[in-house]
């Protein structure tokens, strides 16, 4: 494996990477490589995946005892340092795991992490990228686990304490944390803990109060949601409202999303002839989001196909966008030899692969491959639509395709999707499923172990 290649492999948190330096007999070229994966961000999306940590931890194990202490000072000096989350959580994992295997210097670095959060007294920034109130929480939960109940129960005493003084500063506060300790110490040692210490602690009864009234607030802002039905005359003021702002869709898709859970047919009729009706694009790209969200019962446009293949071919991305994944929803053979004909003409960008989630023919799969084989990277979109296809369609001719998307893309999530794809399609070789033990992703590595030990029993 080049070193570009390992390199990328590695980012992606493939299992052949952790092979390549198990089965080396120069390890000590991989260290700087590997060190600065540790050092540097290589997460994908930490709150579908989780981060690399674990990963790196093994990657770290594999180079040998010296590179493992060496690598520890130099984590735990970032660790300690400003880190913005994602890189913050990274490193914590690979703190979590020397830790669990006994090291006194990362749980140090835990507490001392905790004591500069508590230093601020409350007084932690909150903006993308830095929220230093999840990170404390992050921390505290580790001496959770590092020092057992006392150590909860010292976090809660801390809190409430700042809480007592400045309850208008919540955000470093978290109720996520007490269901995750919840998890760890039990349910009923928690609330008996709650319940016995609320009146002899006030920093306790002042958590536990904040908590009561999120709750009832919680379930109120919930009722009122509920009650408030949102016209089509109001869908399309915030459809002209959205269609102005930097980001229309991410403006709109809330309240988008609403409408469709809730409407009746004839409202998505009305919906229907008011799209059709509209000359703003954007404003018609965003009305039609109700007929693209995968709901139990998907909302199919009433108009039929021929709009919406109309609006793909649009020169407005957004309504080109969301048309094809209105269309994802019919089956019809226009819209499969449409697909194919975008395969062949514009590639995998023109978001085609969608559309044959529902027309796939076996007699594609050489053109998926061609039009793959084409490109460098493999987009997210390519790496859902793919799995999509061959999870609901096998096909003895799908491992090539299955193989570049495992290869290529960078969401761990779909990854392993792929791979019970792959399986599916009964084209799952025992040398992937190998690499599939070592792969970041926890699901990944389990599916991979039940299907080891399948073969193997059979093998008996």
């Amino acid at each position: 494996m080049t070193d570009k290649k390992f390199i990328k492999t590695l980012r992606r948190g493939l299992g052949s990477a952790i092979i390549e330096i198990k089965e080396s007999t120069d390890k000590t070229k991989y260290r700087d490589m590997i060190l600065h994966c540790c050092l540097h961000d290589i997460t994908y999306d930490w709150q579908v995946e989780g981060t690399k940590g674990y990963y790196l931890y093994t990657a770290i194990c594999e180079l040998g005892s010296k590179d493992k202490a060496e690598f520890e000072s130099l984590i735990i000096d970032k660790f300690l340092s400003r880190c913005n989350d994602t890189l913050f959580y990274q490193l914590a994992e690979i703190l979590e795991h020397y830790a669990y295997d006994g090291s006194e210097r990362a749980k140090e670095a835990f507490r001392k992490k905790y004591d500069y959060f508590l230093t601020k007294n409350g007084r932690l920034s909150k903006r993308p990228m830095f929220d230093d109130g999840m990170q404390w929480d992050e921390t505290a939960y580790q001496l959770f686990i590092i020092g057992g109940f006392p150590e909860f129960k010292r976090y809660l005493i801390d809190v409430g304490k700042i809480l007592s003084k400045r309850s208008d500063n919540r955000h470093f506060f978290d109720e996520w944390l007490i269901v995750r300790a919840e998890d760890l110490f039990g349910k009923k040692r928690i609330q008996k803990f709650l319940d016995k210490n609320y009146e002899k602690f006030n920093e306790i009864k002042t958590v536990v109060d904040i908590i009561k009234a999120d709750k009832i607030a919680d379930e109120l802002r919930q009722e009122k949601k509920e009650l408030v039905p949102i016209t089509i005359d109001e869908l399309l003021i915030a459809a002209r409202k959205s269609a102005l702002a930097k980001h229309p869709r991410y403006e709109f898709v809330g309240l988008g999303r609403k409408f469709g859970r809730y409407v009746t047919e004839a409202d998505l009729v009305e919906l229907s002839n008011r799209i059709l009706a509209e000359n703003d694009k954007t404003v018609k790209a965003l009305l039609l989001l109700p007929f693209s969200f995968p709901f139990k019962n998907p909302r199919l446009f009433p108009k039929g196909i021929d709009p919406l293949i109309e609006y793909v071919q649009s020169d407005n991305e957004l309504l080109s966008e969301i048309a094809v994944s209105c269309l994802e929803y019919f089956k019809d053979k226009r819209i499969h030899d449409f697909a194919i004909h975008l395969l062949q003409t514009k590639g995998i960008n023109s978001l085609a692969l969608g559309l044959l989630k529902e027309n796939y023919k076996k007699s594609d799969d050489n053109i998926i491959y061609a039009a793959l084989k084409k490109s460098t990277i493999v987009p997210h979109h390519v790496q859902m639509d793919v799995r999509e296809i061959y999870l609901k369609n096998s096909s003895p001719k799908a491992f090539s395709t299955l193989l570049r998307v495992y290869e290529n893309g960078d969401c761990a999530f779909c990854r392993y999707y792929i791979i019970k794809a792959m399986y599916h399609c009964k084209v799952l070789t025992d040398k992937l499923l190998q690499e599939c033990r070592y792969d970041f992703y926890d699901d990944t590595r389990e599916f991979a172990k039940q299907i080891i030990a399948k073969r193997e029993k059979k093998q008996i």
